[in-house]
């Protein structure tokens, strides 16, 4: 038993010999230097694969749209033929019943992706009521997707935004939403889109931004308090602009908004400094 246990530790010993006389060498300072040279020069070339494939997609998608274009002028001559009472070539009545098919499935299609845009704000609606807003915004996203002019979808997705704290996330949503409505929409739309807007900005302290954002909200409705109110608080905290201050808090308190007490308060220490 002893034997065997000197063996063991003799076998081990030889072993372990050539580790002390042949240490192990790790990468030197050099070595990672050039391991972190190509991975630099890999991901470089990846990016600019990554570009010519992008650029690749889009002359794709040019070329697509010349070629629809082209064939619409094409059924437009020979439909004028037609009515001429000339005879139509082979390849343009074929190109003219695929157009048509063409139409009608896209007539099928619509009102079922009309429904699943349904059934996805339904269920965004049901996640926001519960509190679930990071939920929601994933399905009012996954909505968009399929309808991408649906200007509620958008403010839905918005809102979505502002209550799980994704300030940055919710200022291109209504960014998108302001143009969408452009001048002439109703003034409560406007000025609560750019109300929204203004405060997004603030938060991000994008303080030039969102005074503008106030102004348009004042702009279309005049009588509107509560953005009086914010662009106070941003000339007085943000912009260090007392005489403005002064000037939209006292209209404020014109318009008897509900903070009006605390706003004579703040305008009397403003007018103390």
């Amino acid at each position: 038993m002893h034997k065997k246990n000197k063996r063991s530790l003799l076998v081990s010993a030889v072993l372990l010999v050539p580790l002390f006389l042949f240490p192990l060498h790790g990468c030197g300072r050099s070595d990672i230097g050039d391991l972190k040279e190509e991975l630099k020069r890999e991901k470089g070339k990846r990016q600019e694969n990554s570009e010519k494939y992008k650029e690749a997609l889009n002359q794709l998608a040019r070329e697509k749209k010349r070629v629809k274009q082209l064939e619409g002028l094409l059924v437009v001559l020979g439909e004028k033929l037609e009515m001429e009472g000339q005879s139509l070539p082979e390849e343009l009545e074929k190109l003219r019943e695929e157009r048509a098919d063409e139409r009608q499935n896209e007539q099928e299609q619509a009102p079922t992706s009309k429904k699943t845009v349904e059934k996805l704000i339904r269920l965004g609606d049901n996640l926001y009521a519960k509190g679930d807003y990071a939920a929601a915004t994933e399905v009012y996203t996954s909505a968009i997707e399929i309808e991408t002019e649906g200007m509620e979808l958008y403010q839905r997705l918005g809102r979505s935004f502002i209550k799980n704290s994704q300030y940055d996330k919710a200022i291109p949503i209504y960014e998108k939403v302001a143009k969408m409505l452009g001048k002439k929409a109703p003034k409560e739309q406007l000025r609560q889109t750019n109300n929204n807007l203004g405060w997004l900005y603030t938060k991000a302290n994008r303080y030039n931004d969102a005074e503008m954002s106030y102004l348009r909200a004042i702009k279309a409705d005049p009588g509107h308090a509560n953005a009086y109110y914010n662009l106070g608080l941003l000339y007085d905290l943000h912009l260090d602009d007392e005489i403005g201050a002064i000037e939209v808090f006292e209209k404020y308190i014109e318009l008897n908004g509900e903070r009006a007490d605390s706003v004579r308060k703040r305008l009397r220490k403003i007018k103390e400094r």
